[in-house]
């Protein structure tokens, strides 16, 4: 029997769509553990652990509909569809929430595991990565909550359906609704940005500092969270000498806690900012809802977490004479900044490298928000930026300060705590004084500070163990693969989906050329999104330009690292 064109053209197209919901597909795809030095036991805990985050109501956030139709919003089938991975039923999980919420009391909050959780795919697997970047678009998800607590308080028959479930009246829940919506709809609104992040990317800076804002009491008072960056990966945070993206926050003495405070704060932790007294006379700062022995806790557990090494039982087999020949190609032109270091080194430490945004060329907006965005002082006008030292705020200051007066005044109310993470500082090898971070020259930073707001423009380089797992790359995500980021700035994509999470092996990167539904289009060209700068290894950098044999050859050596 003859077949007609149209039933072959009929017969390709079948074909092609079953191999893109084949690619596309991953429901049933079993998860594979890599070795970091974790368990069950350390998994299960950091997934679900309470730091503090009241993000909503608790029985509201388990039975609020969706906005679309009634199934539940909080259904790991729902959530799911924003970047949270499932997991199972567990002392710390009882009403099986995704990877990355916990209960606090009577709130549900958020956890470090939302954001920095990962699961690569490859072929018929999902590759758990501990501490790596999230694939969560949480401003999406933000938004989705709103739209489903605006139906809650829009709508008669779900708000009835909604209190039955609850177990409550309609009155209580019509209050506890709005409530929640009138919030939701503020917060989201003082963190708009013009340029939608996507997923792997917050401007978690933004939001914390639009925190302490809120926190003032002044009206209008927060600036655009228009400066994203990816959710850094936290394997040797631990153990470095500063840490964030720009660098901004020392690990010794009370320096981690204090990043961690921080962090809660902007990720809905309370903090009531009326001033208390220890026996009516010692101040005691603010209290809050900041689980000050889990985040110090959280920070020791990540003492243990190592990074993944290239699993090649589940990916590729790495060619080691071609990585062999790129070893000292990445001595040349890498290791300068990205100093090597040895993953199960228990003694390992790592002080980093800092490049200035004239060096590095790359996309400033992240660095220059952390110095240049100001607020009104409101309450905390007249008071001191560190609580008890520092400088008066003004009626105007840098946003910066303000945060770090709420965050001093929460540490200042759990006075031990602040004491037993200096002990836990010391334990980790960090000394008894900040030595300020170095230029790629090896030289300090002017001032030597966070207080010093050259030093903050610049970004750090770590090391890069375990940087195969961490695409996309650069600070804010821009360069989709490794291969690209060893080609000159022009020569990189443009734009590029993000959304299918499946490894491309050669490039060292996520497949870019199959597009799934529903995937994210990054655009270089947008603000904040720029793919410019770290042109190492292109001839611009005053070293001999890598030639194609040699960039292939040092991307197989950092599959290696």
């Amino acid at each position: 029997m003859t077949t007609s064109p149209g039933s072959k053209r009929r017969g390709t197209i079948t074909a092609l769509i079953l191999i893109t919901l084949a690619f596309c597909s991953s429901a049933n795809e079993p998860v594979v553990f890599l070795e970091q030095n974790w368990g069950e036991r350390e998994r299960r805990w950091f997934y679900h652990f309470n730091q503090g985050s009241r993000l909503l109501d608790y029985r509201l956030f388990l039975h609020l509909e969706t906005a679309t139709d009634d199934s539940r919003f909080s259904s790991n089938e729902n959530l799911a569809t924003f970047g949270f991975i499932p997991a199972p039923v567990s002392q710390y999980n009882p009403d099986r929430l995704p990877i990355g919420f916990a209960r606090e009391r009577d709130a549900v909050g958020l956890t470090c595991a939302a954001c920095h959780t990962n699961e690569i795919r490859y072929r018929n697997k999902r590759l758990r990565i501990d501490g790596g970047q999230a694939h969560i678009d949480l401003a999406r998800f933000l938004a989705a909550l709103e739209a489903a607590l605006a139906k809650a308080n829009d709508d008669d028959e779900a708000r009835r359906r909604l209190a039955w479930a609850m177990g409550l009246d309609d009155d209580t829940t019509s209050k506890l609704v709005a409530e929640s919506y009138e919030q939701r709809s503020d917060e989201n609104r003082r963190n708009a940005s013009p340029v939608h992040y996507g997923p792997s990317r917050l401007d978690a800076f933004g939001a914390i500092l639009n925190k302490g804002l809120k926190l003032t009491g002044a009206d209008e008072n927060f600036n655009p969270a228009d400066g994203p960056t990816s959710f850094p990966y936290l394997w040797d945070t631990p153990q470095h000498d500063w840490v964030e993206w720009n660098g901004s926050s020392p690990n010794p003495l009370d320096g981690a806690f204090g990043r961690n405070v921080g962090e809660v704060i902007g990720v809905y932790g309370h903090v009531d900012t009326t001033p208390q007294k220890l026996f009516g006379v010692r101040e005691a700062g603010y209290r809050s809802s900041i689980r000050m022995r889990a985040i110090r806790r959280v920070e020791k557990r990540l003492a243990t977490l190592q990074s993944p090494p290239w699993p090649e039982q589940h990916l590729t087999t790495i060619d080691r004479a071609l990585a062999a020949r790129g070893k000292p190609l990445f001595d040349a032109y890498c290791a300068s900044c990205h100093l090597p270091i040895d993953r199960a080194d228990t003694e390992r430490k790592i002080q980093v490298r800092m490049s200035s945004l004239e060096e590095a060329g790359t996309d400033p907006v992240m660095a220059r928000n952390a110095i240049d965005a100001l607020g009104k002082s409101g309450i905390f006008e007249g008071l001191k930026r560190f609580y008890v030292g520092g400088d008066v705020l003004q009626a105007q200051a840098p946003a910066l300060h303000i945060v770090n007066h709420v965050m001093v005044g929460a540490i200042l109310n759990r006075p031990l705590q602040g004491l037993l993470a200096q002990r836990d500082a010391r334990l980790l090898g960090h000394g008894e004084e900040r030595h300020p971070p170095k230029f790629l020259d090896g030289k300090p930073m002017p001032h030597g500070t966070e207080t010093s707001a050259k030093a903050l423009a610049a970004y750090k380089a770590r090391p890069l163990n375990g940087i195969w797992a961490t695409a996309p790359f650069l600070h804010n995500g821009s360069v989709p693969n490794l291969y690209e980021l060893l080609l000159p700035a022009d020569q990189r994509s443009v734009t590029f989906p993000l959304g299918n999470w499946r490894l491309n092996t050669k490039y060292v990167g996520y497949h870019t050329s199959q597009v799934c539904d529903g995937d994210f289009q990054f655009d270089t060209r947008l603000k904040g999104n720029s793919n410019a700068g770290h042109e190492y290894g292109t001839g611009d950098d005053g070293k001999a330009a890598l030639t194609e044999a040699q960039r292939w050859a040092l991307v197989e050596y950092l599959k290696t690292l």
